[in-house]
């Protein structure tokens, strides 16, 4: 029986010597293995190289020979259509962007005089770094003083050098050692090119210094290789530059979003040896909307309905009245885009509505038979040469009346109209400049005018705002009591496809102009979100190095993974 006893003990145990011993506890704990922030599994010593390079625009680096830093790119999470902030007025910005992982309005870096900064709370990342783990040894070699005396605090190494060329021989120099785990080269020539010549490979100076930038990166890649512990250790490779400057983009490649800006055009790469690659291209910005129609230019161009009754606004009129809008400039002071009242002057005269143009912004005003002043309500930021959407409603809740705006379908302000009683009046309906004293004249192109005699939903407004023309599938068509495309490409009409066939007149000397432009495009804010931006490096630096980012750090940036 004993015997018996001891063979089956022996067969069990057998049976579990895969998992446990049996002489020992079970282990419930995972194997203390490191994992990359990737699919693929990584064993070595986390280090970083990060090399900046100013001026480098993200389309003309990929446009170049550059087989260095090409060659990376299986191994690479990487954009060329990468971005920084659109709105930096110095490249200083745009360091304290890369070192700090904030924008502006929190690092207060905005030119090189590096005077009320906002550093000592948003600190460059050298600062977190050290005091999450002082063992990570950190050297940072630059040839601009302005850079290495404001923005490498915090690095046990910080090297003022004469050139990028001794930039580059630091980098490598300091690669041969093992004292860092941390390496910032930055590098200035190719900006210096771009500000010599111009920021596109059709310059060849500024072509040049990008390819000789590719040099200095296939001589750091191979110092790196050539390290005498590289096999066990796990390098991040970033590869980032501060964007582009000033270049006349081709109309055809001009969508009138951030990435068609040529100074905010960066370029980032992530490069390691276990990444997958993934890269990040250009994301949808809107869609194409063709046709022909009027500059409404100046005060002699103009457009109106003299019999225009039917579009009088009362004291208990419910409307909506929408239009596409294209500004062919950045900012205007006061000019009438639309409106029904006797004139358009300072001090705000005659009872009516009007439709105006701010600064970069737009506006509904009106004025009632009860008014002893005017009202006004406020749109959102109109952006030149993009075809936006303005809609603008009279609605009634809890007994009272509102006046709201909307700018591409979201919502901006209302105000309350109930005690301003009719607007209704003799005058005619205007399109373009309107009559009177102390604004200015517009320059805008404007089509698909849309005069309800209904309230539209906030969901409707949304839903429709960004197509280009109306038709009986829209829920509220038979409310429409205008309908103006203004696309008719020849004539002195601008016809009224609407139930009441009002037509404009066209007054002045114009010609019918072809347009093919995006529509409602994403705002700059929404775009850049999607592609990598500078302001981000810190952050997957960070995280690279396994040092939680804590909340009280307030960092802009996101992480980007390869998968």
């Amino acid at each position: 029986m004993k015997k018996y006893l001891s063979l089956l003990y022996l067969i069990l145990c057998m049976m579990v010597t895969a998992m446990v011993s049996c002489n020992k506890k079970f282990s419930r704990m995972l194997p203390d293995t490191k994992y990359t922030d990737t699919a693929n599994v990584s064993f070595g010593e986390r280090k970083v190289l990060y090399l900046i390079v100013d001026g480098a625009r993200g389309a003309s680096v990929n446009a170049s020979n550059t087989p260095n830093i090409k060659a990376l790119l299986p191994h690479s999470i990487y954009s060329w259509v990468s971005v920084n902030d659109p709105d930096a007025a110095s490249i200083a910005n745009n360091w304290a962007d890369l070192l700090t992982g904030v924008k502006k309005e929190k690092h207060k870096v905005v030119d090189m005089t590096f005077t009320n900064t906002n550093l000592q709370n948003y600190p460059v990342l050298f600062r977190r770094i050290k005091q999450s783990n002082p063992a990570i040894g950190i050297a940072a070699f630059t040839s601009s003083a302005d850079f290495s005396n404001n923005l490498t605090g915090g690095a046990d190494v910080s090297k003022l050098l004469n050139s990028d060329d001794e930039t580059r021989t630091a980098v490598v120099e300091s690669l041969k050692k093992d004292t860092a785990s941390f390496i910032v080269g930055h590098f200035t020539d190719v900006n210096k090119a771009g500000v010599q010549s111009g920021y596109d490979t059709s310059f060849p100076a500024y072509k040049t210094a990008i390819e000789k930038f590719d040099g200095y990166v296939g001589e750091i890649m191979t110092a790196l290789a050539q390290r005498p512990g590289f096999a066990r250790e796990d390098w991040l490779v970033v590869l980032a530059s501060t964007g582009g400057g000033p270049f006349t983009i081709p109309p055809d490649q001009n969508d009138n979003t951030i990435f068609s800006n040529p100074a905010a055009n960066a370029f980032i790469i992530y490069y390691n040896p276990g990444y997958k690659q993934r890269i990040i291209v250009k994301p949808f910005t809107g869609n194409r909307y063709i046709g022909k129609t009027i500059r409404l230019k100046g005060d002699a161009v103009t457009a109106q309905i003299n019999d225009a009754a039917d579009y009088n606004i009362d004291d208990t009129t419910n409307f909506t009245i929408e239009l596409k809008i294209k500004k062919n400039e950045e900012a205007f002071f006061w000019p009438s885009v639309l409106g029904k009242r006797n004139e358009w002057s300072s001090g705000h005269p005659s009872v009516g509505w009007v439709i105006y143009l701010e600064n970069r912004y737009w506006y509904l005003e009106w004025r009632g038979t009860k008014d002893n002043d005017f009202h006004q309500v406020r749109g959102a930021d109109l952006r030149k040469g993009s075809w936006e959407n303005i809609s603008v409603k009279c609605e009634t809740r809890g007994g009272k009346r509102f006046i709201r705006t909307y700018t591409n379908g979201a919502f901006n302000n209302e105000g309350e109209i109930t005690a301003s009683g009719s607007l209704s009046n003799n005058n005619a309906l205007k399109l373009g400049f309107l009559n009177g004293n102390g604004h200015g004249t517009p320059d805008v192109y404007i089509t698909d005018i849309r005069f309800f005699k209904f309230t539209l939903p906030d969901a409707a407004i949304d839903r429709y705002a960004c197509e280009t023309s109306i038709d009986p599938s829209h829920p509220y068509f038979n409310f429409l009591a205008g309908y103006w495309p203004a696309t008719d490409g020849q004539g002195t009409l601008i016809k009224d496809y609407g139930p009441l066939a009002h037509d404009f007149v066209m007054q002045g000397s114009y010609p019918w102009e072809s347009y093919n432009d995006l529509i409602c495009p994403p705002s700059d804010l929404s775009l850049s979100g999607l592609v990598p931006q500078t302001a981000d490096i810190p952050a997957q630096i960070i995280t690279w190095f396994k040092i939680a980012s804590k909340q009280s750090w307030d960092l802009d940036g996101r992480v980007w993974l390869d998968q």
